[in-house]
């Protein structure tokens, strides 16, 4: 056996494009950046590693939380939507699609989250595919990040690698919502490992369950924790969010115990069909170890069908149930967080500051009720949380920023993901048109901008 410890390449990487701005991510926050960018003038390439769009949006979230404050958790507060532009975009393409129901109110647990907003995601993979190619975004899926092309301080842009081998884009503006900080690590850039104190899950569905007998079930042990509902076509199936705590049947506590699952938390789009379940859980795991990654898949699925196993021998409704969907890739809260220049702090959060130089706002904590943001406003998010430090011509945005757990908590979730995309989108195309890195951008043009193209902040 060879006792070689390290092979030593030396490579030749072709060019294959060169634009303005290259999107390393797909996912959440990537969708929106793409088309921010691209309609804001930028030749725009967007690179994800699936062949569709969406990542977590699609992979490990329900509903999307939140585009509203928490307004019914605070008696007397206004209503007010605090996500739009080209997040709200979306949703209305997806509702004139036939793949959303709208923004749905909770009628219990709306001091969790006031208003879910529930998609089809596979109408999402087509609907986004449409608007991509209406802004002119070039895709490549398939395709990974493996690593940064950089001159001194200076990102250049990235290295894929598909099946058509390993190329280089060139970009003016790189921006990484890749979820693990894959270039701004490759960069060099300062990131923190979260490990041990994250953990990964793997949602499922459900097919041909009777939802309306098993809420019933559930409301009569007082298992209810979260309810909405809304018109599905159906002459007996309205729920379209429901929370439950198995844990008040001893059957269930013992087996989530043993794995230190919570809830579950569903989503249902269609009659009969829990088409979201996430109850599973690992921890420690961390997330960026190709090997603790495959333990996680091979451990999670098991545990998936022992709950699927549970569900239909003792919650009627279930009977005739069975498992419909598993995501391609577990779900992932948090792995690499990059160092910017400014790390979000969970007392700025529940303080709801505000910042001279913020491009977003959000009201949403996966805490709450325990953790809240004041008086059901919202807090700030500047565009220096998203300037990484010590390189120039790359932005981030999504679940690699903000160190604190607790703040974590609220800027990783979906919606304030898709807020931080159209910022670091519009920004990078309005470096490249002026031909300043983001670090130059001035701050006022980047905020008029956003405004302009539908962006609150709470004014």
């Amino acid at each position: 056996m060879s006792s070689l410890k390290f092979i030593e390449e030396k490579k030749t990487t072709p060019v294959k494009l060169e634009c303005d701005v290259v999107i390393a991510g797909g996912g959440t926050a990537g969708v929106v950046a793409a088309l921010a960018a691209a309609r804001n003038g930028a030749k725009t390439v967007m690179v994800d590693r699936y062949g569709y769009l969406g990542g977590t949006m699609l992979n490990g979230a329900g509903p999307l939380h939140s585009f509203f404050n928490l307004y019914k958790a605070f008696p007397g507060v206004e209503k007010k939507q605090v996500v739009r532009g080209i997040p709200q975009e979306i949703i209305d393409r997806l509702i004139k699609a036939g793949g959303c129901l709208g923004h749905l109110e909770q009628e219990k647990g709306f001091s969790y989250d006031s208003v879910a907003t529930i998609i089809d995601w596979e109408i999402f993979k087509s609907v986004i595919f449409d608007i991509m190619e209406e802004a002119r975004v070039k895709l490549l899926l398939h395709t990974m990040v493996v690593d940064t092309i950089k001159e001194g301080d200076e990102v250049r842009g990235i290295i894929i690698e598909s099946k058509s081998g390993r190329e280089a884009l060139l970009a003016k503006v790189v921006i990484d919502v890749t979820g693990d900080g894959d270039v701004a690590f490759k960069a060099g850039v300062k990131c923190i490992n979260t490990f041990p104190d994250g953990h990964v899950g793997m949602p499922f569905g459900m097919a041909n369950v009777d939802i309306s007998k098993a809420v019933r079930f559930f409301e009569d042990n007082d298992m209810i924790t979260q309810i909405a509902r809304a018109d599905k076509g159906s002459d007996h199936d309205d729920y379209v969010r429901v929370g439950f705590n198995l844990k008040k049947l001893e059957v269930f506590k013992n087996y989530m115990d043993k794995y230190g699952m919570w809830g579950p938390l569903t989503v249902s789009k269609h009659e009969n069909d829990f088409s979201f379940i996430n109850t599973t859980n690992v921890k420690p795991l961390d997330a960026i170890d190709i090997e603790e990654i495959t333990r996680a898949e091979m451990e999670l699925r098991k545990q998936v069908a022992g709950m699927a196993d549970l569900l239909k021998k003792h919650i009627p409704g279930f009977e005739k149930a069975y498992i419909s969907w598993t995501p391609i890739h577990f779900g992932v809260r948090r792995t690499r967080i990059v160092e910017c220049e400014h790390d979000i702090s969970i007392d700025e959060i529940i303080n709801a500051v505000r910042f001279d130089d913020d491009v977003a706002v959000y009201g949403f904590h996966d805490c709450a009720p325990r953790i809240m943001i004041k008086d059901g406003g919202v807090y700030g998010i500047p565009y220096r949380a998203l300037l990484p430090k010590g390189v120039e011509n790359l932005l981030v945005a999504g679940r690699l920023i903000t160190t604190n757990w607790e703040a974590h908590m609220s800027t990783r979730n979906t919606v304030s993901c898709m807020a931080q995309g159209q910022a670091v989108g519009t920004a990078a195309a309005l470096c490249t048109s002026r031909g300043v890195n983001p670090r130059k951008l001035d701050i006022k043009l980047l905020q008029n901008t956003l405004k302009d193209q539908g962006v609150y902040f709470g004014d």
